[in-house]
């Protein structure tokens, strides 16, 4: 760990290699994988797009990172925030992964990388038209994702992830 605290956020380039991005553990084995196998690939195939965090005071290592890509929610699945006048397909952002290294984590770094999230979701939604972010939460990041304002879309079960979104508006209000 560094004591310069010195973070970049950048996007990912699959060409470059990052220094400690074999070696990322956010305590989460699944993203742990992704990170040091799929990461790169995903990227390269343009099946999503990743922002990297580094710590410049540490020959920018690889702390954090989140992945986005295009996505549509079936409308009966948004019946918990509405539930009719939609079309059949719902058009949104997914935030597919995001974690923090966990010698980095309680410095609210991903409450950084959600406000960058956020604005890339707000700068896509100006251009195309976009109902929210929608993501897969993890039980033990439920909480985390309440707090920022997301809504489950349906009773959460700590065998598999609860899927979760946030409305554009919502969006729009958290970052003003």
């Amino acid at each position: 760990m560094s004591g310069s605290e010195l973070f970049v956020l950048e996007c990912y380039d699959p060409t470059k290699e990052y220094h400690g991005q074999k070696q990322f553990d956010c305590g989460n084995q699944i993203i742990n994988a992704f990170v040091a196998k799929s990461l790169r690939k995903q990227v390269r195939e343009s099946l999503s797009r990743c922002f990297v965090l580094l710590d410049a005071g540490d020959n920018d290592r690889f702390i954090g990172f989140y992945t986005l890509s295009s996505f549509a929610i079936l409308a009966p699945d948004l019946m918990a925030v509405k539930s009719s006048g939609l079309p059949s397909r719902v058009p949104c952002v997914r935030l597919i992964m995001l974690g923090v290294d966990k010698h980095y984590q309680g410095r609210g770094l991903g409450r950084r990388l959600m406000k960058s999230v956020f604005e890339k979701t707000l700068a896509v939604s100006e251009r195309i038209g976009l109902y929210g972010l929608y993501l897969d939460a993890d039980a033990q990041a439920v909480e985390f994702y309440i707090a920022l304002g997301f809504v489950p879309l349906r009773t959460r079960d700590a065998s598999r992830p609860t899927p979760m979104l946030m409305h554009i508006e919502a969006i729009r209000a958290a970052t003003r």
